[in-house]
């Protein structure tokens, strides 16, 4: 029998090659397909929607509201088809244009938000100016996210003047106060509720194509979110009588909490876990890997997963942050005097939830590590992770657009890290897709929310056609 203990090994070596062998891209060639619409029409039209200073800000009264009037009036003169061919509905500020199909079975909805962040650090130019200089817009909301709400309001316009007629319901979903966590796609969420919609697919904001994405891919990822990770913002009291600092007790607030930070710190609480939209984004970008290591690791994650959960750890950063809930102290107070004991001190702590884990989970996982009843724990600000979409037809509509807009480009699913106003459609579709679409670089996403946003007219156009390539299959 001792050959059985050279039969398993060889076995098991025999099934790791051939799995990594016909672990292959499953992509079918698909043409480009370019629409012959007005190219300076498309860009001088986000140009001019750069110039509305849509400013969100917590603070009511620093809201100028007259912008965002103004910014609506121009889309209803700007875009005679849509606003005859539909009825807008105002949320708040958000705007929900209904185009009536054939049939309401199946309705879809485009989503983007017109509002934009607050201008910071030293610009080079006018933030909302709009210009056009060296084949580029120039100015803040061109990249976050005035540039989708122009490829949308675009290329629907285009189709209705050509007499296209949808063949569902359409709805575009415009919101004016997502920079702020607003509440104008929340209630246009239960206005579909209340009126027993279904969206059958839903796309916002989300992923673009990117570079790099994956070691040995040299092909650029057009990634699709397709659930995203949760937030919680966390505080963390600790209580005293204070006093002077010349006579301090062995233990004061602000040790307490030092306390409890290196325990939360050190603690291997929040494991590791591949879930589905992280398998699906290796299923789909991994096989195009040029290293044969990578492919074998990669088609094999049922033997290899803690090699690559050993890999995360090591990388950090987005990488680990795709398989885990983080946590990260962001803000601190104590004593407002160098020689006085704090009677009370804080500590914030900012959790990123993964699919499958919750709020409610977590905070009792953080009383058991702290024990410390000397400390009060607040949450504030929770969002749970979404459901996670599903990957079929719904799916494949984005992904032939994004085939048709770019060849070369490899589409994949993903665990989206940030928030968007799409999460709150979770609730009642299947089917929420999250992408922008747009070729960035590293330095493009340096400016969002950033100093000198701007995007290629390039880009501008592309989104435009790849909006066209999805209506061409309603």
């Amino acid at each position: 029998m001792w050959y059985l203990l050279l039969i398993i090994p060889i076995m098991l070596i025999i099934i790791i090659i051939l799995r990594t062998i016909n672990f292959k891209p499953k992509m079918t060639p698909i043409m480009k397909k370019i629409h012959d619409i007005d190219s300076m029409h498309a860009i001088e039209s986000l140009s001019s929607m750069i110039q509305f200073k849509t400013i969100s800000n917590v603070d009511p009264l620093k809201v100028n509201d007259v912008e965002f009037v103004n910014f609506r009036e121009y889309l209803k003169n700007r875009y005679p088809k849509i606003f005859e061919n539909s009825k807008l509905s105002l949320f708040d500020r958000g705007m929900l244009f209904h185009i009536k199909g054939q049939s309401n079975q199946k309705p879809i909805v485009f989503m983007s938000h017109y509002d934009v962040v607050p201008i910071n650090g030293n610009w080079k130019g006018n933030p909302f100016s709009g210009k056009i200089e060296n084949d580029y817009v120039y100015g803040r909301g061109t990249l976050d996210t005035k540039s989708s709400l122009n490829a949308v309001m675009e290329s629907v316009e285009f189709a209705l003047s050509n007499g296209k007629i949808f063949l569902n319901d359409l709805y575009l979903a415009f919101g004016g106060d997502e920079e702020t966590y607003g509440t104008s796609q929340q209630k246009i969420v239960k206005h579909f509720q209340e009126q027993g919609i279904k969206p059958y697919l839903v796309l916002d904001e989300g992923g673009a194509i990117v570079s790099n994405i994956f070691p040995g891919v040299s092909k650029k990822a057009a990634v699709v979110g397709i659930a995203e990770k949760g937030f919680m913002n966390l505080k963390m009291t600790a209580k005293s009588s204070g006093g002077h600092a010349s006579t301090p007790p062995k233990d004061t607030t602000l040790t307490m909490l030092s306390n409890a930070i290196t325990k939360l710190n050190n603690h291997k609480s929040f494991k590791l876990k591949l879930t589905p939209p992280v398998k699906a984004l290796f299923d789909h970008i991994a096989p195009h890997s040029n290293s044969f290591m990578i492919r074998m690791i990669f088609a094999n994650l049922w033997i290899f997963l803690p090699v690559v959960k050993l890999i995360a750890k090591s990388s950090g950063g987005e990488f680990l942050s795709l398989f885990k809930t983080t946590q990260a102290f962001t803000m601190a107070s104590g004593s407002e005097a160098i020689n006085v004991l704090p009677a009370e001190s804080s500590i914030g702590v900012n959790y990123r939830l993964r699919p499958e884990e919750n709020s409610s989970t977590v905070i009792s996982r953080i009383k058991k590590i702290i024990r410390n009843d000397q400390i009060t724990i607040e949450a504030d600000d929770v969002s749970e992770a979404t459901t996670i979409s599903k990957i079929d037809d719904a799916y494949k509509i984005i992904e032939k657009a994004i085939s048709e807009t770019w060849p070369d480009v490899v589409p994949t699913p993903y665990l989206m890290i940030a928030t968007s106003d799409s999460r709150h459609y979770h609730a009642i579709c299947d089917h929420v897709y999250k992408f922008s679409p747009m070729d960035v670089t590293k330095a493009d996403l340096a400016k969002i929310h950033g100093v000198d946003e701007d995007i290629s007219t390039e880009n501008v156009l592309n989104g435009v056609q790849f909006y066209l390539n999805i209506i061409d299959q309603l």
